[in-house]
């Protein structure tokens, strides 16, 4: 036991285990940024007819998160897309009038320098969002909104509410923008206070899910995105075992066929937005079928805008992966056995 607590305490200094400090880490970024990115959606209010939200992986999934609030929010339609598929569809859409914001953690993605490149090429306005102020996206991108700490998944969604802010101040969308810009503002305090509960009973879900060689992971509306990033971006990636994301309404389309002879293992997020009661529905099924379910729920995290939900329940999320990871033998949260090791990428790139 006390090994295992060594081993959570050099976690939590861990760059991926972003979790441990996210109050501090979001807080920082919304002091620093917050009118810096108001200031570009006022600059390119009425100049643009189309937003692309570009990124690989867990950063492609904060674009997906970016999107499912922006789409409430700008009469400009966006589309979140993998950095490759920017390139290989060749949009027609691209062009001078649009803005393409890139999201990199370290700014040096592969596939994502590619496609800042490619955008630049079609004379698109670009943005990228990244921790590396001297990285090459950093160079590229006609203007960078950086951030120098480990809220990866977090903070490109909250740069983007911010310059919702800038593009729509004023207009009648203005009362819904000022709702998730406050619960936005508020968010660094309710995660310090939910992550500290979380800490207490992480070891148990982890222990509860540490006979399973597969996790299906599943959740819809707002949590869909990070879903996704749970399975492919952090299971496979962290624990090395095999996981599958499906929209937690769509399990019944189909995968649910499956329990009449698997007995499986889901990790569920469950909303507190429309997609609230269909989840619950796939949930019950689940267990009636002899499943072993493990329900993160927003309801359970206080007063939080339903579109926030994912902000915060990424950190918590990361408790179970730490302590999983630990009890598997994977002690060093930030070593890979492939990515970064010039396996992956070509080249010169330096990620994945």
């Amino acid at each position: 036991m006390r090994e295992l607590q060594q081993y959570i305490a050099r976690a939590k200094e861990s760059l991926y285990f972003s979790g441990a400090k996210i109050d501090a880490h979001l807080r920082s970024f919304m002091d620093a940024q917050a009118g810096a990115c108001e200031a570009l959606g006022r600059d390119y209010k009425g100049r643009i007819r189309q937003i692309y939200l570009v990124g690989s992986g867990g950063s492609l999934a904060s674009m997906q998160t970016a999107k499912y609030v922006l789409d409430g929010l700008l009469p400009v339609p966006s589309e979140a897309v993998g950095s490759y598929q920017l390139i290989w569809r060749e949009p027609q859409l691209l062009n001078k009038d649009s803005l393409v914001f890139f999201a990199s953690y370290s700014g040096e993605t592969e596939d994502t320098v590619a496609a800042l490149r490619f955008a630049k090429q079609r004379g698109a306005h670009t943005v990228a969002i990244v921790a590396q102020a001297g990285s090459t996206m950093a160079r590229e991108a006609e203007f960078v909104i950086p951030y120098d700490n480990g809220a990866i998944y977090e903070i490109p969604v909250a740069a983007l509410i911010f310059f919702a802010g800038g593009q729509v101040k004023g207009a009648p969308a203005d009362a819904a923008l000022c709702s998730l810009r406050d619960g936005l503002l508020a968010l660094p305090d309710i995660l310090r206070r939910t992550l500290a509960l979380e800490e207490k009973q992480a070891e148990g879900r982890a222990r509860e899910l540490l006979p399973a060689q597969h996790l299906y992971v599943l959740g819809s509306g707002p949590l869909e995105p990070l879903a996704y990033k749970l399975a492919m971006s952090v299971v496979m990636e962290n624990l090395r075992i095999g996981a599958t994301f499906s929209d937690a309404c769509e399990w019944r389309h189909g995968p649910a066929e499956a329990l009449e002879r698997l007995q499986a293992q889901f990790v569920v997020l469950l909303g507190t937005d429309a997609s609230r009661a269909m989840t619950l529905r796939t949930i019950d099924f689940c267990r009636a079928q002899g499943s072993r379910v493990l329900v993160y729920d927003a309801a359970e995290l206080g007063d939080v805008h339903p579109l926030l939900t994912p902000l915060v329940m990424n950190s918590h999320t990361q408790w179970l992966i730490a302590y999983s990871a630990i009890l598997r033998g994977i002690t060093d949260l930030d070593e890979r056995v492939f990515m970064g090791h010039n396996v992956l990428a070509t080249g010169g790139a330096k990620w994945p």
